[in-house]
Formats: structure tokens, sequence, C-alpha cells
């Protein structure tokens, strides 16, 4: 619980202004300051961060293991993470040196990208951009039609083979997108699941998330479900997925809709 004060305490001194120098600790913290209009003022990112990004910028380790000698040389006005992809003891070590860190929340939903968003937004002085952004997105997922719904095999990675349960956003695109996850009614974020049980539910269209490398020695597995016998299976960018912005949850949205309704 002290800890916890701590961490509160130091991030309600921080006053709420622009031009700040950012250390972001992971890339998905990296996409959404970059659609706010603040990648000129990241002076830090992780390994993980795309390379365009990397550009004019210092390195600071990884996501799970952030080189803190180095994060406190530059001085960063704040230091950005999330509960998604960085430890709780990194953030302590920070404030423990008297760094300033935001923790953003963990995503179960689209709302809680938007809210992240949202946050993100006020702390760099951009409140109005960023709820104009909110806004068009949700815009346009309130406009998404569905002609049928099909059944879908959403695949994070194949070994092991991993997809999503109920309480995640990726289940949530899937339903806004006129899909059904097959495996929706399991009360997991993540699910290990087996190929008898993906060929016994026998999923219309198969998704995967685009992983360098070659997606068809493994459909081989699975080639009496039906998604497979008519080639309904669409492929969507990783960082979409893995640093999901208000922007690229609408884009992937659209591309599974539109997918759908073609298919």
């Amino acid at each position: 619980m002290k800890k916890i004060i701590l961490i509160l305490f130091l991030f309600s001194s921080f006053a709420i202004t622009e031009n700040l120098r950012i250390v972001s600790l992971c890339p998905y913290v990296t996409e959404n300051l970059i659609l706010l209009g603040e990648g000129n003022n990241i002076i830090g990112l992780t390994l993980e961060d795309e390379e365009e990004y990397k550009k004019g910028k210092e390195i600071i380790g990884s996501m799970l293991q952030p080189n803190i000698e180095k994060i406190v040389f530059l001085k960063p006005d704040i230091v950005i993470a999330s509960k998604e992809g960085n430890r709780q003891e990194s953030v302590l070590k920070l404030n423990q040196l008297g760094i300033k860190t935001l923790v953003l929340s963990e995503l179960f939903s689209i709302n809680d990208i938007f809210k992240n968003f949202i946050q993100l937004s006020e702390i760099t002085g951009k409140k109005k951009k960023g709820e104009e952004i909110v806004k068009k997105a949700k815009k346009k997922l309130k406009n998404l039609k569905c002609k049928k719904r099909k059944s879908v095999f959403f695949v994070l990675g194949w070994k092991p083979l991993i997809t999503t349960g109920k309480n995640t956003f990726i289940n949530e695109i899937i339903e806004i997108s006129g899909g059904k996850n097959i495996f929706g009614s399991i009360e997991k974020k993540w699910i290990q699941v087996n190929i008898e049980e993906v060929v016994k539910r026998n999923p219309d269209v198969i998704i995967y998330i685009e992983m360098g490398e070659n997606f068809d020695q493994y459909l081989k597995y699975l080639n009496n479900v039906k998604a497979v016998k008519e080639n309904k299976i669409l492929e969507i960018e990783q960082y979409k997925i893995a640093s999901p912005t208000p922007k690229s949850i609408v884009d992937v949205c659209i591309k599974i809709n539109k997918f759908i309704n073609e298919n």
C-alpha cells in the first residue's frame, strides 16, 4: 500500500504540459504517443519498438529489462509504462529515484484502449485532440454493418496454439466486426488450445497475427476445417493488435468486417 501511495503522490505532483521529455517503456505506449503527435518529444524507447521510430532516439533496453541508469541519465520529465508489457519493479525503482512515472491500465476492452489514450492526451496537453480521435473512432465502429455473422478462430500464436477468450479487446473486435469467437465463452484472456478442439468447433473464418513465418506450414493440421477448405483466412498486422491505438483498432475492425461480409 505504501508503494502505491508513493507512486500516486509522485504522479499527482506532475504538472500537465506540452513538449515533455518522454521515455516510453513499450511499443504500445509509443504507438499511442505518435498518434497524438508526440513522436518528437520521445527521447527514449525500447528495443521492441518499430525501427522507424528509433532514429535519433536513445534505446533504454527492453520492456522487461529497461536500463534504469540510462533512463535516469536522460532526465525525462516523465516515463510512461503499461501493465500490458512492463514489470512493476521497474516502475518502483524509477519512482524511488524520483523519476515521475505513469502506468497505463491493463486492457480488457476497446473502451480501455480509449481511456488510456485520453489519459495520455491529458498528460501531454492534447486532451482536445485525443477526444476528437476517440470520437471519430467510436463513430466508425458504430457504423460497421454485418450481413451474416461468421464463426471465427483468432490465432495469436502457433507454438503453442494460443487464442483469445471472452475478456479481451480482441474478442470485442471479433464481435463488432461481425464474427463470433469460437472460444468466446471461456472466461479467460488468453487460452492454449489443441488442434482437435479447433477442428471440432469448425470455424468459418481463421484470422491470424502476422508473425514473420510461413503460416501455411501450420494449416496442414487444419485441413478439415471449413475456413481452410474454403480459404477463408485473413492476416492482421501484428503491431495493430500488440500495440493497439484508437486508429489501429478501427483499421482492424474495418478489415475484418469487410472480409466477413465479402466471404
